[in-house]
């Protein structure tokens, strides 16, 4: 019995699948990004809102929030790193990935942090640990200015909402009212968007990066209103970070080329208790560019915070002795 029939049916098939049909392929190659980051994917409904999100690992909460027209699966990296040590939830924000935004009126950033805080009511996690990358990081500080008695500690992975930082090469095309290059609407802007956003690109397989750029194009109108809605109609980040006594961890790439790294300094300057770590040759998403150095610095931020406070209170029964 010849098996070259069969053969030939499973290559045809596959090549129909990586290049005419790229769903399926995609949901393989993000449910195994998903257990290399040792998550699993997790729904609940908080309010008017089904939440999708990730959810790994043992420890205290650490909560983690993506960038605009991202999702979840941009901490599946760092979190293979971090998940001996934390009890990791990231969920996809509003309006991206597969939580759906139908039912929301506004998308400022504080309104966005108030809609995390009440699924995290729901999740049953009251103290917890911060971490945002870009839009995620402007929620995380807006998040920490509404609830300063929950969040232990920020972890801000270049950060947006800074009105003062100098424009970026991406931002720069945004004030001249040119082609925004943050809203995808074909596959070309995503892998435009791609290169602004890293030095060294990690592969993305076809079939992934066609279902993740169709995807962000059917809700390119939607992706631009929550853009105008951060940009203009949200608090700048200054006004929210401004002597914010939350313990912060300020990370960011010097090649990135979506948020100018100025901002590092300037973010650092108006925050109460900040450490900064400008990564050399590393863009705008560094827990997926350096993602094993990205949770050391984390690990070892949140240790020397240990320190600190078993110190204390050792110095505080001393003094009571």
């Amino acid at each position: 019995m010849s098996y070259w029939p069969l053969i030939l049916a499973l290559v045809l098939i596959s090549i129909l699948l990586w290049r005419v049909w790229p769903t399926p392929l995609a949901r393989l190659f993000l449910t195994l990004d998903q257990r290399y980051g040792r998550l699993r994917t997790r729904t609940l409904t908080s309010g008017e809102i089904n939440w999708h999100y990730l959810e790994g690992g043992h420890g205290e909460p650490l909560v983690l929030l993506h960038g605009f027209n991202a999702d979840s699966s941009h901490f599946c990296r760092v979190s293979r790193h971090l998940a001996a040590h934390f009890r990791i939830l990231a969920p996809d924000l509003p309006g991206f990935g597969l939580t759906a935004s139908n039912e929301i009126d506004s998308f400022r950033v504080e309104d966005l942090a108030d809609r995390v805080l009440a699924w995290l009511d729901d999740v049953g996690i009251h103290d917890f640990y911060l971490g945002g990358n870009s839009m995620g990081g402007y929620i995380a500080v807006a998040m920490a200015r509404r609830a300063p008695e929950r969040v232990r500690a920020l972890w801000l992975l270049a950060p947006g909402g800074l009105r003062t930082a100098r424009l970026s090469a991406v931002l720069e095309q945004v004030a001249e009212e040119r082609h925004n290059p943050l809203v995808i609407r074909n596959q070309a802007d995503f892998y435009r968007l791609v290169d602004y956003c890293f030095v060294r690109p990690p592969w993305i397989p076809g079939p992934l990066a066609r279902h993740l750029a169709r995807r962000a194009a059917l809700t390119a109108v939607r992706a631009q209103r929550i853009f105008d809605a951060m940009r203009y109609d949200s608090l700048p980040l200054e006004d929210m970070a401004r002597g914010l006594a939350t313990p912060s961890l300020i990370v960011w790439g010097q090649a990135d080329q979506v948020l100018h790294p100025e901002g590092a300094r300037l973010l650092d300057e108006l925050m109460a208790d900040s450490r900064c770590l400008i990564l050399p040759s590393i863009g705008h998403l560094p827990m997926l560019e350096d993602p094993r150095n990205v949770a050391e610095s984390w690990l070892s931020f949140t240790e020397s915070l240990a320190r600190e406070e078993q110190s204390s209170t050792s110095e505080q029964q001393d003094g009571q002795d």
